[in-house]
């Protein structure tokens, strides 16, 4: 049996997916950063691509091992602020 906390961590990660997705449509910086990193991706491969196959491969896993680490601290940011959201309902008795 699915523990309540498991399902509770998916059901919020899904609300984070649609909260995600408005922020992108919204989000005039994100999508300046975003057209940043699409026109330069050409060149920051080139530039990849001219290192040694050993540092190539790190560069690539350690900007990954970034990207992954600040998702999953922006899943865990929300997720606490949802508790805390339900905590405070609960607290001026709306729920």
């Amino acid at each position: 049996m699915v523990d309540i906390t498991e399902k509770f961590n998916y059901f919020a990660v899904k609300m984070l997916d649609a909260t995600y997705r408005d922020f992108i449509n919204t989000d005039v910086e994100y999508q300046e950063l975003d057209c940043y990193l699409d026109n330069n991706k050409h060149r920051f491969e080139t530039i990849i691509n001219s290192l040694n196959e050993q540092d190539g491969k790190f560069v690539k896993e350690y900007i990954t091992k970034q990207s992954d680490k600040l998702t999953c601290a922006n899943q865990c940011l929300y997720i606490a602020s949802y508790k805390d959201c339900i905590r405070l309902l609960k607290l001026l008795g709306v729920i």
